[in-house]
């Protein structure tokens, strides 16, 4: 586990951070999963539930991460390597005894390739402590990128199609023709694919602040102003208040368990947790900066992202007299019909500016992501960046190529098909290989990444170090009584010995991690499991 010696790069300032970060976390998953999901559960009520969801499992564990990667100054692996080395407790070695025992289970049932990842988790485990985790979070993030990449391609396929004005899709039938025609045509994946891997990879040719930080301070802007011109228009179409209350007024007799399940694993894909992300980023933090106001805002500022992609959206879907439930194809298919069914120009325009706004934040989230890869390889393996950048394009972007080619059915990847068949079982492997990646990484790695992370910062590491490192930067902010603060007798002098008592930042955040978000998880997995 040894690292380079080489001075770690900083943000340039607060701002800076926050701007990139958010640009990490405001990415497919506000603009082009969120809506589909929404519609999918019923508008509002799924809203609802996501937004309790970012506040109960969301804020706690990206504030773990952050907490991580400070910290250590490190890359996820080593970072809770080193925290695991400062620890006394035999509580890893507990962990590691836990997970064999579920791996055995799983291997039991015939899941092996569940079982297996939970093996090696153990192994790690005994050997370095939590290190396992940081692991899987940097495997999670590779797997992520390679089908997200395809994604990522498909926009610019679509961009270029609404800017040359090509694209044939006036109504759902034509749109469903187009989007299969395109999909069908391996090279074209492949190589939209190949185009969108090597644009990030030039973004961060430059380094963390020359590279992510300057030109998400550029694009982050930009991308807002797209979606709010596109709001604008989407609003004032004749029948768009129907989208505007589908969207903002909850009818919860819609909204089930696979909505809960759905939401909290939304909250996951949307703050970019449990992919090594957010304890990366982490890592260039100064000590001087206040995590719990940073992590306020950059909950604000991705919460607000999707609600601007849902305005965009559902009020255009129903005032053009659209189904607002269509899934995954909701972005490629239903959209564009939506767009050129508005009178004149104006579609084309509005379909334009949509997708530019969704290709920039899929290249801030798909930059964030090839980050994580490259950092490791900086800090572990003493790679030049230049030499780390060129070697996670080749890794990425050749699997990602499997998810390319075999976007429709297993046909062109049968050998592949059959393997991971004969390895997960086959209720993993439906669809395609890109459905595969999806329901591994979004379905078991991040819940059990998550839960890792917050019995690891709420049980493993010492609270006294946990809050030295979250009040550093913070001074009294973390440990202010709520309550005095909202009722205004924090001067008062019956109560000024009861300032920094009672309910704080500090002691929700501990109850959270310890308690209340461990809880959700645990119910997460095992219903995803099919145990309850």
């Amino acid at each position: 586990m040894s690292s380079s010696t080489t001075p770690r790069e900083t943000w340039s300032s607060k701002i800076g951070f926050i701007i990139a970060i958010s640009g990490s976390a405001i990415g497919l998953g506000n603009i082009w999963k969120f809506p589909y999901m929404t519609g999918k559960y019923g508008g509002g009520a799924f809203l609802f539930t996501y937004l309790l969801s970012i506040l109960l499992v969301g804020m706690p564990i990206l504030l773990c991460e952050l907490a991580i990667g400070r910290h250590t100054g490190k890359n996820p692996v080593a970072a809770f390597h080193a925290i695991g080395l400062e620890q006394k407790n035999r509580f890893g070695l507990y962990l590691g005894w836990l997970m064999t025992a579920c791996s055995i289970c799983f291997l039991f049932n015939h899941i092996y390739g569940i079982g297996i990842l939970i093996a090696i988790g153990a192994f790690l485990s005994f050997k370095y402590r939590f290190a396992f985790v940081g692991a899987m979070s940097l495997f999670c993030s590779v797997i992520i990128l390679s089908y997200y990449s395809v994604i990522g391609g498909w926009i610019f396929k679509y961009l270029g199609l609404f800017i040359t004005g090509t694209i044939v899709s006036s109504n759902v039938a034509e749109a469903n023709t187009t989007f299969t025609n395109f999909i069908t045509s391996t090279w074209q994946v492949v190589l939209m694919h190949l185009l969108f891997m090597f644009l990030i990879a030039t973004l961060l040719w430059s380094g963390i602040r020359n590279g992510i930080e300057k030109w998400s301070k550029i694009l982050m802007p930009l991308m807002l102003f797209l979606l709010i011109a596109v709001i604008i228009r989407s609003v004032t179409l004749e029948g768009a208040s129907k989208g505007l209350r589908f969207f903002l007024y909850p009818d919860f007799s819609k909204l089930t368990i696979h909505a809960v399940l759905d939401a909290l694993g939304q909250s996951f894909f949307s703050l970019s947790l449990g992919m090594a992300i957010c304890v990366t980023y982490g890592s260039y933090l100064h000590k001087n900066d206040n995590m719990f106001s940073s992590v306020f805002w950059v909950v604000i500022a991705d919460t607000i992202a999707a609600i601007l992609a849902g305005l965009a959206i559902f009020p255009a879907v129903f005032a053009m007299g659209f189904s607002p439930d269509a899934g995954p194809s909701l972005v490629f298919k239903v959209l564009p019909a939506t767009f050129l069914s508005i009178p004149g120009i104006t579609g084309i325009i509005c379909g334009t500016m949509f997708f530019f706004a969704l290709l920039i934040a899929a290249i801030t989230s798909g930059a964030a992501l090839f980050e994580c890869s490259v950092t490791f390889l900086i800090d572990q393996w003493k790679f030049t960046r230049k030499k780390a950048i060129i070697l996670c394009y080749i890794v990425i972007s050749s699997l990602g190529i499997l998810s390319a080619v075999s976007i429709t059915d297993w046909s062109n990847i049968p050998t592949i098909h059959t393997f991971l068949g004969n390895l997960f079982g086959e209720q993993f492997i439906q669809g395609n290989f890109f459905d595969t990646l999806d329901i591994l990484s979004t379905n078991w790695l991040l819940p059990m990444i998550g839960l890792s992370t917050v019995l690891f910062v709420g049980w493993f590491w010492q609270s006294t170090k946990v809050t030295k490192e979250l009040r550093s930067g913070a001074e009294n902010y973390c440990d202010n009584n709520i309550f005095l603060k909202i009722t205004g007798l924090y001067n008062d002098n019956v109560y000024k010995e009861s300032q920094h008592s009672g309910i704080t930042l500090m002691s929700i955040f501990f109850l959270l991690v310890r308690y209340v978000t461990p809880c959700l998880l645990i119910f997460v997995f095992l219903k995803i499991a099919k145990i309850l």
